[in-house]
């Protein structure tokens, strides 16, 4: 038996204008972002160029670009949720894309077919994600915060790799919110 948490998936992105695009997730909410503003950061600076950041795509659940840089699930949620009321939310020109396997998410580690993942730009509490076939989780590096749906069985073999790797999660963390690029982890074996 599995646990459900609502974890937000982008199902669709369109490049609106200059760096807006509109959203859409699994649960029914979409809307238009404006990301002009926190494209800071050697990863993310490269996105000011209007023509890369147009070819948007959806990757792991989420939306990132040809030059390996995503975005949080959760925060690009939050913010369509913030600005849903507004008159800018309508929807402008540009391809939709649909989800599709995942290409060049910043990946940390690889163990036992889980693949542990974090995104540029993500929210607080510094955590990491992890996805195993269809199901995916998110797990705080140092509380006991978990969203998602993950096998069971294959939950304390996160945990323990967390636990060996907490000084080398924080320090990623800390450098992809500086919009550097993720040092590879050892995986468990």
């Amino acid at each position: 038996m599995r646990s459900k948490f609502d974890v937000p998936r982008v199902t669709a992105v369109r490049h609106v204008r200059d760096h807006v695009l509109w959203i859409g997730f699994a649960d029914g909410v979409s809307g238009t972002v404006d990301l002009s503003s926190r494209l800071v950061g050697p990863a993310l600076e490269p996105l000011r160029d209007s023509a890369l950041f147009a070819d948007v795509r959806i990757g792991a659940d989420t939306i990132e670009w040809p030059n390996g840089v995503d975005w949080s699930p959760e925060s690009l949620h939050e913010e369509v949720l913030a600005t849903i009321r507004s008159p800018e939310g309508s929807i402008g020109g540009g391809a939709i894309h649909a989800a599709s396997y995942p290409g060049s998410v910043p990946e940390i580690s690889r163990f036992y077919g889980i693949i542990i993942t974090m995104f540029y730009e993500d929210h607080e509490p510094p955590h990491f994600h992890a996805r195993l076939g269809g199901e995916s989780i998110v797990i705080e590096i140092d509380g006991h915060g978990l969203r998602g749906s993950f096998p069971p069985n294959r939950l304390p073999l996160l945990f323990e790799w967390r636990d060996r790797h907490r000084a080398e999660l924080r320090d990623n963390w800390h450098r992809m919110r500086a919009g550097r690029k993720p040092l590879s982890i050892a995986p468990l074996g």
